[in-house]
């Protein structure tokens, strides 16, 4: 009796967001490479989203401005790439001779806190809009801010004509974080006549 040849080995097939790169067989002249579709996928996504958040930043949605500013603060390379097409997208409608700010800094317990909220409920009463972009230590666990600023402007947060956003700092020194630019920025495009920096 001749012997049987063994059969073929079955070929498993691999989901598409699983495929990278395969390994060139002898018979191919190099490697096959396949785009990653969910990373295609997931950058249409944030283009998409960065998009509709300039138009409802314009706006003067209060809303979109936390998300915008949340995609600028975020720290992965794509939210980086969006972030940069919001800012694009939404610096045309900055007025510069609208805005105005202002940097108060100095050590814990000193009332800057204090000085905040009470110069904030005067621009509010004289009606004009105004964002505090509150500069706190990093929280060990997370990361994230601490949010003590906040807390402290407890009748300056309940004003709709103030918007607070607390920004952990993640080490940066000289009272301002990474992103604090680009998040003015994107506060001034959104409407905010006086911004202003604690």
């Amino acid at each position: 009796r001749l012997a049987r040849a063994p059969p073929p080995a079955r070929r498993h097939a691999v989901p598409p967001r699983f495929l990278r790169s395969l390994p060139a067989s002898p018979r191919s002249p190099g490697p096959v490479r396949f785009a990653p579709c969910s990373a295609m996928a997931a950058a249409r996504s944030l283009s998409a989203t960065a998009q509709m958040l300039a138009t409802a930043l314009v706006a003067g949605e209060r809303r979109a401005l936390s998300k915008a500013i949340t995609l600028v603060e975020s720290t992965q390379p794509a939210s980086r790439e969006a972030a940069d097409e919001l800012l694009s997208l939404v610096l045309p409608q900055r007025d510069a001779s609208r805005c105005l700010r202002l940097g108060i800094s100095g050590p814990p317990g000193t009332g800057k806190s204090t000085l905040i909220e009470s110069l904030g409920l005067e621009l509010a009463s004289r009606r004009h809009r105004l964002a505090v972009l509150a500069v706190d230590p990093s929280s060990h666990r997370s990361g994230g801010s601490v949010l003590g600023d906040k807390t402290r402007m407890p009748q300056l947060s309940a004003n709709p004509a103030a918007f607070i956003r607390p920004s952990p700092a993640q080490g940066v020194l000289g009272g301002v974080a990474r992103r604090t630019e680009d998040v003015a920025l994107l506060c001034e495009s959104g409407g905010g006549g006086r911004g202003g920096v604690g």
